[in-house]
């Protein structure tokens, strides 16, 4: 069986990025750690992306324009003054981005820092974090003296120092920052939802996912409905969906290995589940995307 289908950030810039700079991705440790003035750069996106996942943790900081960002089933809008944090592995897409982008976007491999902090990506409510002024020109200040040394003498020791501080810096801001308290109901949902990330290719029922829950199935049925006005099984079924729609974008599985892969034992069945929620067969569906390629 094969892995679930990633970029990585040199195929990502390959694919992806119509006139991308061949001296970025030829610099050392590009896959581990790269970082740019977004609003000096002027990259040439096809929107919107393809539903991908990516090895590394990607974070922007936005100082001005907008952008619509999605992880998994969510999508979200980065506004001027706020961080977007999105932990590696997560299937992602960008669907819109302003002309007046600024700010700066960076990336880096979790084996880069070897032991990172990264509670403040994985357990905040939302990848977006709202940031006052004076704490954007610090987080600003830091990120400035990180691309100066990137790309001036590229000195890795003193890269991860100004990284490391920057990361203890955002975890800071996440901890202290003022947020809606959620009900007992809405914390189940997002718990479920970081359980699916995780396990929806090998796990497909709900009561796996309300034992992990330590909840019964029904009661995890009522929250779903009840936050999200949607059935336990539906969203686990528009999950599998996005894992298999990624799965027939980037790989060359024929339709059995498409459906091992996401934890089907039949193909027909996996055939017949994936039209049945998209209104195509899987070899539709790639074939749609062939042509609009």
């Amino acid at each position: 069986m094969k892995p679930i289908p990633t970029l990585n950030p040199t195929t990502f810039w390959q694919l992806l990025i119509s006139d991308y700079d061949h001296f970025k991705l030829d610099k050392g440790f590009f896959n581990d750690f790269f970082i740019q003035d977004i609003s000096k750069q002027a990259y040439k996106l096809k929107l919107p992306l393809p539903p991908h996942k990516k090895t590394v943790n990607d974070i922007i900081l936005l100082t001005d324009g907008e952008m619509t960002r999605s992880t998994g089933l969510d999508n979200f809008k980065v506004e001027k003054n706020s961080l977007f944090i999105l932990p590696e592995g997560l299937i992602t897409t960008t669907s819109e981005i302003s002309n007046n982008l600024k700010g700066f976007y960076l990336h880096f491999s979790d084996s880069y820092l070897l032991s990172t902090n990264s509670k403040f990506a994985e357990y905040m409510q939302t990848p977006i974090l709202k940031v006052e002024i004076n704490e954007i020109d610090r987080l600003t200040y830091l990120l400035k003296q990180i691309e100066r040394i990137y790309n001036e003498n590229f000195n890795l020791d003193l890269i991860k120092s100004y990284l490391y501080t920057f990361l203890t810096e955002i975890n800071y801001l996440s901890e202290h920052t003022k947020k809606t308290k959620l009900s007992t109901a809405e914390g189940i949902v997002i718990s479920f939802k970081k359980l699916l990330a995780n396990y929806c290719t090998k796990e497909h029922t709900v009561e796996f996912y309300a034992n992990k829950l330590n909840i019964t199935p029904n009661h995890l049925n009522k929250i779903t409905k009840s936050v999200l006005n949607k059935s336990s099984s539906s969203i686990i079924n528009e999950m599998l969906i996005l894992e298999a729609k990624v799965h027939i974008h980037q790989s060359k599985q024929n339709i059995g290995e498409l459906a091992f892969s996401l934890g089907f034992e039949d193909p027909s069945y996996f055939g017949r589940f994936f039209k049945k929620q998209t209104g195509y067969t899987p070899t539709e569906f790639a074939k749609m995307i062939d042509l609009s390629e």
